[in-house]
């Protein structure tokens, strides 16, 4: 998320800050011990850059619009976690710790963003028209500013100690509420809108995940999503990293995982995934003994899929063949409507299958029970506008009705007649 780079002058922006708490541009320029000029001057750059105004002059003082309550929200929040995040760092009181842009500088904040992922250095700072060694020398001039090593040496060259993690993850927070300041700011004048970034679970709920995004962009033609689909616990350190907004599916937030927040929506049940025709659909009940006279198609060990297709065999001598382990979707739906092999598949990740006739759905008593599924998100989390509208659309895609409506297909209803 590239974004994130684009970072405006820090002091430009507790400028507008203070002009938002005080009610005018003298007693900005007193408290921040500048010049009117200089506040003014930093004013009318930011408004040039978002092309929205920011605050109407009148004769009692200086107030902000519609568009600066928004902005002035997320400015408000970004030097709330920044101040946090160097009273953690430096161990001194927040009240008597120096203004954050005594201490930091935009620079520097993009230097350890960027430089906190070394895979990714040489070419994000070919990006930004700069070299990798520039980029670590800004970080250096951190370290000094603030009195802690951020990085350590290693055989593969400088990474972040924990404390250059930490401070480069609060970073990143707050460095997302300027883009999404930017976002609203666009969304109110009609020139774009917040996009919105949608980490999803292999077998989320895929047809959900669909009816939603459908949904909103019904209400907002403008709106701009993107799906990130990987395993769990990378979804979680972009979700903590603000790489993503959200994670959708199983709810499975381990004890260490204190700034994420859970929402239950639905809870889906694993079926047995096969071709239409399957000599299965004549058995009236599946037991985990039928089932290892069929080769499976099996996800990698250790997802909550594998251990539900493990447990079913845990008690019986004979184990079926694993033949094939793969994480595609696509792949294993081809292999499936090919041929006689079988997995386990949540009902909801089924419900395009079935209503296309390609694959089936069939019952098995002993498959236990499915963590619920839902939105995972940032603890302390301030969603936009569009953001909330995307959950409500979740929320609805979800609900009972609309699943059952979906789940039940032509196809489906068919092969239950």
């Amino acid at each position: 998320m590239n974004d994130c780079l684009d970072i405006p002058n820090i002091r430009h922006l507790r400028m507008v800050q203070m002009i938002g708490q005080l009610g005018g541009v003298t007693c900005a320029s007193r408290t921040l011990n500048t010049s009117q000029p200089a506040v003014t001057q930093a004013i009318s750059n930011l408004e040039t850059e978002l092309g929205a105004e920011l605050f109407e002059r009148r004769a009692t003082g200086t107030y902000p619009t519609k568009v600066g309550r928004l902005f002035l929200r997320r400015i408000d929040r970004f030097f709330d976690i920044l101040e946090h995040a160097m009273a953690a760092v430096r161990g001194a009181s927040e009240r008597l710790a120096p203004p954050v842009e005594r201490l930091i500088t935009a620079t520097q904040i993009r230097a350890l963003i960027v430089t906190s992922e070394p895979s990714t250095v040489n070419e994000v700072a070919s990006q930004l028209g700069v070299s990798a060694s520039t980029l670590y020398r800004s970080v250096r001039e951190m370290e000094r500013h603030i009195g802690h090593r951020l990085f350590i040496s290693t055989a593969n060259g400088q990474v972040c100690n924990k404390t250059g993690e930490y401070l480069a993850r609060r970073m990143r927070r707050a460095v997302r509420e300027i883009e999404f300041a930017r976002g609203e700011v666009r969304s109110v004048t009609g020139t774009g809108n917040v996009k919105i970034v949608v980490g999803a679970l292999p077998m989320a709920g895929s047809c959900e995940l669909a009816t939603a995004i459908c949904a909103l962009l019904a209400q907002r033609p403008e709106a701009r999503v993107q799906i990130l689909t990987r395993d769990y616990h990378s979804l979680l350190d972009d979700l903590e990293n603000c790489r993503i907004d959200m994670i959708f599916g199983l709810l499975r937030r381990p004890e260490w995982a204190t700034d994420v927040e859970e929402e239950i929506f639905f809870r889906d049940s694993y079926c047995i995934a096969a071709r239409r025709g399957h000599p299965l659909t004549k058995v009236p009940d599946i037991t985990p003994e039928i089932l290892t006279q069929y080769d499976w198609v099996v996800p990698a060990a250790g997802t909550p899929r594998r251990k539900q297709i493990d447990r079913l065999f845990e008690d019986i001598p004979r184990k079926p063949r694993f033949g094939i382990e793969t994480s595609s979707l696509a792949t294993l739906r081809a292999l499936l409507s090919k041929s006689d092999m079988i997995t386990v598949m949540t009902r909801g990740e089924m419900t395009l299958d079935v209503s296309a006739g390609m694959l089936i759905s069939l019952p098995c008593r002993y498959l236990s029970p499915m963590p619920p599924k839902g939105l995972t998100t940032r603890s302390g989390w301030l969603p936009t506008e569009a953001h909330l509208d995307f959950i409500d659309c979740l929320r609805a895609a979800t609900s009972p009705a609309m699943r059952e409506k979906e789940q039940r297909g032509p196809a489906e209803l068919a092969i239950a007649s």
